[in-house]
């Protein structure tokens, strides 16, 4: 006797309905195009992509469908009607919205709340008394909504409605390409005004910053570069391989590897000497690092980016920021020339100024995090665990790794705080601007957001 025995029986049976079961559902959908009359739909978008549309705005969509059969002339095969379905694979980035489907939900033009949906269901035989699905070739204009930076995408098919949640609908055509989507974010005042007045903000530092700094210890650094010459090692030699490595061990995608990798090459940020004076390192170390690293970029990030950058990324040409990099050294020799006169010339003011620099610094920082996060909140909705990680592991491994080695150099205390800091804080915004340039928008967002 069989061991499954009674349960083989089933098991039987089943095989046996399996083929049944397909052949009735081939045949429903055969018979769906023989109603029709004719061969299989084919259903299109015009046009065929949407790109860079700014979230917050809409554009005006057409659903073109060829050799379509006609709902009026299916009333008597499908008694449930059939349907049309606009579905978007990411409503948190774009959706879909139409007129009938406005009227179905009782919803008005002043209506405040979300714009459209994900999936929007529409009665062929309701676009058919509109005078949009007549006869074989129809025309279904819709609205698409962008919401927020990204890449969607819209399918649409013909489905016959489901008279209830049991039974599945039966598909009778089905756009072969998608509705590709992609949108930018739209740029708010307040991220506006928060780049202004940190770079206001960062200016007027740098002048205090010149009325502190002595220049017998700066020409002293720059004689016996020891402290120079361990940064700009962690800088342009450990921060691009560690940011290389780290990139490839956490991002799946290039344009992300390649977000971290650019950050990587770029040269200290004015932010290494607000947090040196912050932390009681060597504040004329720190400034002399930065403008050697800021000057060192002009051939160190192209070396870099056209070698081990075209590893990851080969499909375009990268943009090298020199005109960035000139702007950020014109606003760090203007700003500290001014406070170097302003100690020769005027004493007593560069006196005050000193005085006031680490209460400014402080400002500053509590500026750029309360404000910065309220200006970027959006950055929140994209941020995943290996953003997070590759975020916070690349500046703090700089930390490590510039310590240890000014640790075994010798170096005194405050000189390893200022070091450390310097490998660790980039120059985010140069690398930004490198992605804007290089990579098509949104992606050049999200990489630089990210």
């Amino acid at each position: 006797m069989c061991p499954l025995y009674p349960f083989h029986l089933v098991l039987l049976y089943l095989c046996l309905l399996l083929p049944l079961l397909l052949a009735v559902v081939e045949g429903s959908e055969e018979l769906l195009q023989a109603v029709a009359g004719r061969g299989p739909p084919r259903l299109s978008f015009l046009p065929p992509e949407v790109d860079r549309l700014t979230a917050g705005e809409f554009k005006a969509v057409k659903l073109l469908c060829e050799d379509c059969p006609d709902p009026r002339e299916l009333l008597d095969g499908f008694p449930d009607g059939l349907r049309l379905a606009l579905m978007s694979d990411d409503p948190r980035v774009a959706t879909v919205e139409h007129e009938l489907w406005k009227e179905d939900k009782g919803m008005e033009e002043e209506d405040d709340g979300p714009k459209g949906a994900g999936e929007i269901l529409l009665d062929l035989s309701e676009l058919a008394a509109s005078g949009e699905a007549n006869g074989t070739s129809w025309t279904v204009p819709f609205k698409l909504h962008a919401n927020f930076l990204g890449f969607a995408k819209v399918s649409a098919e013909v489905r016959t409605a489901s008279p209830s949640s049991s039974s599945s609908p039966l598909v009778a055509a089905r756009a072969q390409e998608p509705l590709k989507v992609s949108a930018v974010r739209f740029k708010t005042l307040e991220s506006k005004l928060f780049a202004y007045s940190v770079a206001a903000l960062i200016s007027l530092a740098y002048v205090n910053m010149g009325c502190a700094l002595d220049l017998d210890v700066v020409r002293q650094t720059v004689r016996r570069p020891v402290g120079p010459a361990i940064g700009f090692a962690c800088q342009f030699v450990v921060m691009p391989l560690l940011s290389f490595a780290l990139g490839q061990a956490v991002f799946d995608t290039a344009p992300m590897q390649l977000g971290l990798f650019v950050t990587g090459t770029s040269p200290g940020g004015g932010a290494s000497n607000i947090w040196t004076l912050m932390f009681g390192g060597n504040l004329d170390l720190s400034v002399t690092m930065t403008a050697v690293s800021t000057f060192a970029a002009f051939g160190m990030m192209p070396l870099w980016i056209f070698s081990l950058g075209r590893v990851i990324f080969d499909e375009s040409e990268i943009v090298i920021p020199y005109y960035k990099i000139c702007t950020y050294a014109f606003c760090l020799v203007v700003p500290l020339s001014l406070g170097l006169l302003i100690a020769r010339y005027l004493p007593r003011v560069s006196k005050f100024l000193v005085r006031v620099l680490k209460p400014l610094s402080l400002f500053l920082i509590l500026f750029i995090l309360v404000f910065g996060v309220y200006a970027h909140l959006y950055m929140f909705k994209i941020m995943t665990w290996k953003v997070v990680l590759a975020g916070m592991g690349l500046p703090w491994l700089g930390f490590a790794f510039g310590c240890t080695l000014a640790r075994i150099c010798r170096r005194p205390i405050e000189d390893v705080i200022a070091i450390a800091i310097e490998t660790g804080v980039q120059n985010t915004g140069m690398s930004i601007f490198i992605l804007w340039f290089t990579l098509d928008h949104p992606m050049g967002d999200l990489a630089g957001e990210s």
